[in-house]
């Protein structure tokens, strides 16, 4: 990156501030005219008939839509409010001057600063988004039955998630820190490979160490079913580390399947509200959708995908570190490591959205895949299609999509372009 030192702070800040609102300019115009669209009588009537939907299910779907909406609304307005008044008004540099109170009421040094910095944010968002958090649990997804969490499950979910994150979250950002203190010019190589090799651990501990904390996994009980599923596993060469069964219903009514794992931890998992909705041949269908991912190396292709991003990252953070305007554009007192990453954040945040067709492009061309993977390896895509069905009715998905809208959001196509293509010859 050049050397920026001719561009004003307040220019910089000011600059980002339109940028970020023009981004709320554009997901608002993007979300009404969605909105707009699949409101439109002859559209859902015609949907209607094209996946067999009734006129309640269609008329409980437009509800739930709509109310989705417009907590969607509250809360990015909401959000573009407080992030314009706390970054254009000098928020980072006040909690910056907090986090350097309490560094020094602990004599700690410049890691114990930044981890103070970054965890005061984190802090401060998550205070923001909670209420809707809540809101959407106990509110609207009550409201329309899908909500099986209690307030206890709901708080120690909440207290979990926060601790896994704390510890996790302070272990890799200290040695991401420490890197950049000690490891010279190339300390970004460094610490994108710590960063790197982390998340393979992480992924690698995931479903025997950190999702039974969530929730609980009971090995798939012997049946048709089992049967069924290994034999689609062997057909396509996916070696398992096992098949469970996750209490998903717990804490919602909507159904899904999916395998995780690295190495010699792959587990295929099946939500209850899944095998407890569908046919055996539809949990099949979908389990053969989620494997062709695998099959098809969509899995490992989005890991180095991902690799190379955060390599990017890492070297812009690098080049980014020395330009003094960019921290006293964001009120922070001086240059230092914690700062450069969370301006860094900010800037990528921008990026990534203006980016964001690109991902959703590449995601949905590899779920039209997974989908035919799934149709050849099964003989026909009927039992997909009626799986897809049953899974839009259990969450009362609205069908109809924006073509503007669906190209920036939909990582998966929209149900009815995927039940076209599955029930297309060929």
């Amino acid at each position: 990156m050049p050397n920026l030192s001719t561009i004003t702070p307040m220019t910089i800040l000011q600059l980002f501030l339109v940028l970020r609102f023009v981004q709320h300019i554009i997901e608002t115009w993007l979300a009404r005219k969605n909105k707009d669209w699949w409101s439109d009588k002859n559209r859902q009537a015609d949907a209607s008939q094209s996946l067999g939907i009734s006129a309640a299910d269609m008329e409980k779907t437009a509800k739930y839509s709509k109310a989705r909406y417009g907590l969607s609304r509250v809360h990015a307005v909401t959000d573009i409010i407080v992030s314009t008044f706390f970054i254009g008004f000098g928020g980072l540099g006040y909690t910056e001057s907090i986090a350097s109170r309490l560094t020094s009421a602990v004599n700690g040094g410049a890691i114990t600063q930044g981890l103070l910095f970054i965890g005061l944010l984190t802090f401060m968002s998550q205070v923001v988004n909670l209420p809707f958090s809540i809101y959407s649990t106990f509110v609207i997804e009550e409201k329309f039955g899908y909500n099986k969490q209690t307030p206890t499950g709901f708080i120690s979910d909440l207290i979990k998630g926060t601790v896994i994150g704390i510890i996790f979250g302070a272990a890799i950002l200290t040695l991401i820190l420490w890197i950049m203190e000690s490891m010279g010019d190339l300390w970004w190589f460094y610490a994108w490979a710590a960063v790197s090799i982390f998340s393979l651990f992480t992924a690698w501990i995931y479903p025997t160490l950190l999702a039974p904390i969530f929730n609980k996994f009971t090995p798939l009980g012997d049946g048709e079913l089992k049967e069924e599923i290994n034999q689609l596993a062997g057909k396509i060469g996916f070696k398992t580390d096992g098949l469970f069964v996750m209490d998903a219903s717990k804490r919602s009514g909507h159904g899904n399947a999916y395998f995780t794992g690295v190495f010699g931890k792959k587990r295929i998992v099946l939500f209850d509200t899944l095998i407890n909705s569908m046919s055996t041949q539809e949990v099949v269908a979908v389990l053969a959708h989620e494997l062709g991912h695998f099959k098809l190396h969509h899995v490992r292709t989005g890991m180095i995908r991902g690799l190379i991003l955060s390599l990017l990252i890492f070297a812009g953070i690098g080049a980014m570190l020395p330009n003094t305007n960019f921290y006293e554009a964001f009120h922070l007192s001086s240059v230092s490591n914690y700062g450069g990453l969370v301006v860094f954040s900010l800037w990528f945040g921008l990026l990534e959205f203006y980016l964001q067709p690109i991902h959703t492009w590449f995601s949905r061309k590899n779920e039209f895949a997974a989908d035919n993977f799934a149709k050849s390896t099964l003989g026909n895509g009927k039992m997909l299609s009626d799986a897809l069905k049953k899974l839009r009715e259990k969450s009362s998905v609205m069908p109809i999509v924006h073509p503007l809208y669906s190209a920036m959001y939909y990582s998966h196509p929209p149900m009815l372009e995927r039940i076209a293509a599955l029930q297309a010859d060929g």
